[in-house]
């Protein structure tokens, strides 16, 4: 389990990597710490940063994961998501949320968490949402779209603070919908090929 960043490349140039007329999602970049979460069984076993520190004590006491997602499941489900708070304060709470690993009040924060990606599936963009979703999780406001000027339209209204103004943002991200399209473009040794941040 990799948790890995997001390529800043130029827009154009990661479009050209795409195949013409693909779906994409674009969500939020949300402001926060990024953490992996293991189920064993549908529940809970481990939690790590993006360091790959153990932090599950900590995320045990967070009313936003949950401890148990399906008891059904006979296998073992890791998935990524984002750790923040909708008071984000730039320099206080990074540090607080970065400390998280070692402090015993990561309760005390009132953190929220948006899950957004479920490791080695085999299913698309958006029935992976659909997948966290019913398991309990809250997952980030997605926009569809197959006209990459629409995707650009959207950046222009985050940059304006139109879109996707009730959550602490950094930019925002648009991602391949298709599992074939991801599978195909894979990743490079820091990020996902198929999922470009687009920032100010």
């Amino acid at each position: 389990m990799r948790l890995l960043g997001l390529d800043k490349d130029c827009f154009a140039s990661w479009l050209a990597k795409i195949p013409e007329g693909s779906t994409m999602v674009v969500q939020p970049k949300v402001e926060g710490f990024a953490i992996g979460l293991r189920y064993k069984y549908g529940q809970l076993v481990e939690a790590y940063s993006r360091k790959g520190s153990e932090i599950i004590e900590n995320i045990r006491t967070i009313k936003a994961i949950p401890l148990n997602i399906d008891d059904s499941l006979k296998v073992e489900v890791e998935l990524e998501g984002i750790l923040y708070s909708s008071s984000f304060n730039s320099k206080f709470l990074q540090a607080q949320l970065l400390a998280s690993s070692t402090t015993e009040n990561a309760s005390n924060t009132s953190l929220s968490f948006l899950a957004f990606r479920i490791f080695r599936s085999d299913s698309d963009e958006l029935s992976d949402l659909t997948q966290l979703q019913n398991w309990g999780f809250e997952i980030p406001i997605t926009l569809r779209t197959d006209d990459p000027c629409q995707v650009k339209r959207w950046h222009s209204q985050w940059i304006k603070k139109e879109l996707f103004s009730n959550l602490p943002t950094n930019g925002i991200v648009a991602k391949c919908n298709a599992s074939s399209t991801k599978s195909r473009l894979g990743f490079s040794q820091f990020s996902p090929n198929w999922a470009l941040a687009l920032t100010r």
